[in-house]
């Protein structure tokens, strides 16, 4: 899939989506988390020790969202057929016969006006142009910048070097 075919309908880089499969952040960080609850050793102890919390729904929950292989995981994007498919933004676009929502000549219109967060994505896209505004989301996302919390994730774990031989 081309970089431009992961803005979607309401003008935002899917490519910076938790769900979007390129996107490993996310799962990478569920599974360095169960990696560590198992070498605690939680899964031994913790069952029996505590009423209040399902420690094994909760380590199903950490597999289900580490799953590349998962529903939770889009391969198309929204443009490509994932997503909402009663979007009314996607619904317009496809009636109105525009790319993004931006691209209209009635934005913003009253579905839009409430939506200060992309009226401002709208301002920065048409003062930047589609290519840098794209190339800008594109290092974003490679930075590791997720656009529903809008932070940053890196999430790494170091093996420990093996001790150095005296000479």
């Amino acid at each position: 899939m081309k970089p431009e075919d992961l803005i979607t309908y309401c003008g935002i880089y899917g490519g910076s989506c938790a769900r979007w499969c390129e996107y490993t952040r996310f799962r990478d960080l569920a599974n360095a988390l169960a990696e560590w609850v198992d070498a605690q050793g939680y899964q031994y102890w913790m069952p029996e020790e505590t009423q209040e919390f399902d420690y094994n729904q909760f380590r199903k929950g950490l597999d289900f969202f580490g799953n590349d292989d998962s529903w939770l995981v889009c391969r198309k994007c929204c443009k490509g057929g994932d997503g909402n498919p009663e979007c009314e933004i996607r619904i317009c676009c496809h009636d109105r016969k525009v790319d993004i929502c931006f691209e209209c000549s009635d934005f913003p219109c009253e579905r839009i006006k409430g939506n200060p967060i992309m009226i401002q994505r709208a301002e920065e896209y048409k003062k930047l142009g589609k290519e840098k505004w794209l190339q800008q989301q594109m290092e974003k996302a490679k930075q590791g910048f997720e656009l529903h919390t809008g932070k940053f994730y890196e999430i790494w774990a170091k093996e420990c070097p093996p001790p150095k031989k005296p000479k």
